[in-house]
């Protein structure tokens, strides 16, 4: 803990000698739990306890769920053995593997992002013909046992496990002290879809899921490759897109990227009667060009609700009870082409913007304890979770 609070002063102490004032809240902060593989979501478990979702490591089939305790920051292992692999579809080698999580009661949702199941070549994706796991692009549901959360033993899922999830079996996984969790695939999201170019006939465009949100009997999917919000029914099994996002003009075409920019929708929370979808967007990732939309549950309709973001990750909306409700708004980076770091926002009614957090490492996810108003904050590179007091 004591090296990323030093990696969190260095980056304090450039903002300010580059003239950039920082509130005095800023040192508000601190690193609770370090440690994890790849956090990609934390979401609001029974008791005192967080449920944070990791990619894993750079070794295939090591995403896990974790068990971390609000007032402590320990954490422990729920779930191992969950499908991941090397992201091989350019850049640096990264891991990708379980994206998201979302709990109902006792039956927790996992979603699992493309891992290895594809390649670039010559800047186009191509499938992979042995990927680590069958189970990339897809949803699994696990059905926990009673106090789940306070177990002392993980349960480990094997090859084995995956392959007979895959073709739609339940599996019975026993942990150490004679517990149980069932698992069966509730979602299966096609891979990849040809995306034929001129010089390259055979591409294909990848699935990648990145946020899940359950209402009733349907399971909200965010696809940040894709560029969709999907819903599944999970009594019929249809999956279905509610909504795809359209790209944008890239104003600063002729000079970097493309012509268009995509909207990489990478978040999806219920609030109300309308989903919020935080949108990333891609390269050249200019700063101001991300947003949030909100979709209607009832008609589907789309609007634009807060502009001008950078690499928007997630939102949290503030219910007020005598003003307009407002929002906080993590963001990946203030400039990804710079690899500048994240940070949090408070965005209110009037669309005033106040800085809570200047600086965050590569923040990918945020939950909200009620019982205090602390916020915490997955970082997904240095593997850590920082408590921001409010």
């Amino acid at each position: 803990m004591r090296e990323f609070a030093t990696i969190e002063r260095v980056l304090l102490a450039l903002l300010l000698a580059a003239g950039i004032s920082i509130p005095a809240f800023a040192q508000t902060t601190e690193v609770v739990t370090a440690g994890l593989d790849h956090p990609t979501k934390i979401i609001k478990g029974p008791g005192n306890t967080f449920l944070v979702s990791e990619a894993g490591t750079l070794e295939p089939n090591t995403g896990r769920v974790s068990v971390v305790d609000r007032t402590t920051g320990v954490r422990h292992t729920l779930i191992s053995g969950l499908p991941s692999g090397v992201d091989n579809l350019g850049g640096p080698p990264d891991q990708d593997g379980t994206t998201a999580i979302d709990l109902d009661g006792r039956v927790l949702f996992i979603a699992s992002g493309i891992g290895d199941g594809a390649t670039n070549i010559g800047g186009s994706q191509y499938p992979t013909e042995s990927p680590s796991s069958p189970l990339f692009c897809s949803v699994m549901a696990v059905i926990l046992p009673r106090h789940f959360e306070s177990l002392n033993s993980e349960f480990v899922m094997t090859m084995k496990d995956q392959e007979d999830i895959a073709q739609s079996h339940w599996v019975r996984i026993t942990n150490a002290d004679g517990a149980s969790v069932f698992i069966v695939l509730a979602v299966d999201i096609p891979d990849y879809r040809p995306e034929p170019r001129p010089n390259a006939p055979n591409a294909v465009r990848t699935s990648h899921p990145f946020g899940l949100e359950i209402v009733g009997p349907d399971l909200y999917i965010s696809d940040a490759s894709y560029n969709e919000l999907l819903k599944a029914n999970l009594l019929s099994g249809s999956l279905t897109t509610v909504i795809a996002f359209p790209n944008r003009p890239n104003p600063l075409f002729g000079t970097i990227g493309g012509p268009f920019i995509e909207p990489v929708p990478d978040n999806v929370h219920r609030f109300g009667r309308k989903l919020l979808v935080p949108e990333l967007t891609g390269f050249p990732f200019i700063a101001g060009q991300s947003d949030v939309q909100s979709v209607d549950l009832w008609t589907g309709e789309r609007e634009t609700v807060l502009t001008g973001l950078s690499s928007a990750m997630d939102i949290m909306p503030v219910a007020q009870r005598f003003r307009r409700d407002g929002y906080y708004v993590l963001e990946f980076s203030t400039n990804q082409l710079a690899n500048a770091p994240g940070r949090l926002r408070r965005i209110d009614a009037d669309g005033n913007s106040t800085v809570v957090v200047p600086v965050l490492p590569t923040p990918s996810s945020m939950v909200r304890d009620d019982r205090t108003g602390d916020i915490f904050v997955t970082n997904i590179f240095p593997g850590t979770i920082t408590r921001v007091r409010l």
